[in-house]
């Protein structure tokens, strides 16, 4: 399970946990969209900061950990950053836990 353990600790804490939910639903009047073809650039930090409620540091720190999970990216416009969600991160968990049901219920199947 490459990785599995680094990316499920990320996801473990609640306001990393929270940040990916803001992410994933974020409201249509924070999220910046590029003029030239309106893809999402993502959501401000200020506007992660604002939710979560902690220091910029912190929001800082809780960021870093999901992008080094592969999580979230910031996306540089100018002088600032925006981040957004990277869904086939999510997927990729996801998908390895399916995996693990799976194997568990044939390993139920063949002992009952």
């Amino acid at each position: 399970m490459d990785g599995l353990e680094d990316k499920l600790k990320a996801l473990a804490d609640p306001v990393r946990l929270l940040m990916v939910e803001l992410l994933a639903d974020p409201p249509d009047e924070h999220v910046v969209r590029d003029p030239r073809c309106g893809t999402a650039f993502g959501l401000c930090f200020c506007h992660l900061q604002e939710r979560t409620g902690l220091s910029g540091p912190t929001v800082s720190h809780h960021l870093k950990i999901l992008r080094e999970a592969g999580f979230v990216e910031g996306v540089r416009v100018g002088r600032w950053t925006y981040y957004r969600l990277r869904p086939g991160a999510l997927e990729g968990v996801a998908q390895a836990l399916l995996k693990l049901a799976q194997k568990g219920r044939k390993a139920l199947e063949k002992v009952g």
